[in-house]
């Protein structure tokens, strides 16, 4: 049987995919994370099969964190099942070797075809995901910009305040407010309504 690891920072949230998959009767879940780091240290120690993992997270990302354990040469399929679509984090989900993709709002059921798929060592992303994506050669934004700044564009364009991001991203909001005026800074953008439009057409987020 498959072992898994299930890693998000809410707590219910995990606990209730840990529950589900346990019950669906494919696989095992042997260890629980609630940060980015802790994902990187348990899979060293535990080398699990399959790692279903949120992006945003304390500490480090879910990319950076897929990224860290790929490094350390853990051979280990990666899921990312998160809130976040958007062609840009798509890509670099691929670009780190991340095999599935999943939105928190998909069924059960893609999220089992997907750990089956990626056990065979192949790929899956979910229409969900496909369809808030757009052409790779239409939407990457400039290289200058860090995968940070590239979340903070997503969410303050998703409407969320600094003060709710700084508690999503659990920075402090000064923090938050020093990364979108580097981002208008280096997209040349003047207001709300033109980081919006960027992000829309760059594939961050999607209507």
């Amino acid at each position: 049987m498959m072992r898994v690891m299930v890693v998000d920072d809410h707590t219910i949230f995990r606990q209730g995919i840990v529950s589900l998959l346990n019950s669906a009767g494919i696989c095992e879940v042997v260890a629980e994370a609630g940060s980015g780091l802790a994902a990187v240290d348990l899979a060293r120690e535990i080398r699990p099969d399959i790692i279903v993992m949120d992006i945003t997270m304390p500490d480090i990302d879910g990319i950076e964190a897929a990224k860290r354990i790929k490094a350390a040469g853990i051979d280990t399929g990666i899921i990312l099942l998160t809130m976040h679509k958007g062609a840009e984090l798509l890509k670099m989900a691929e670009d780190t070797g991340i095999q599935g993709y999943l939105l928190k709002d998909d069924a059960l059921s893609d999220l089992l075809y997907a750990i089956k798929a990626v056990s065979r060592g192949e790929k899956f992303t979910s229409m969900s995901v496909k369809s808030g994506s757009r052409p790779r050669a239409a939407m990457s934004p400039p290289s200058s910009l860090t995968r940070r700044e590239v979340e903070i564009i997503a969410l303050v364009a998703g409407g969320l305040s600094s003060r709710e991001i700084a508690a999503k991203l659990f920075i402090s909001v000064k923090t938050v407010e020093t990364h979108r005026s580097n981002v208008m800074e280096k997209l040349g953008l003047k207001n709300l309504p033109e980081l919006v439009k960027y992000a829309l057409r760059r594939g961050i987020i999607a209507l």
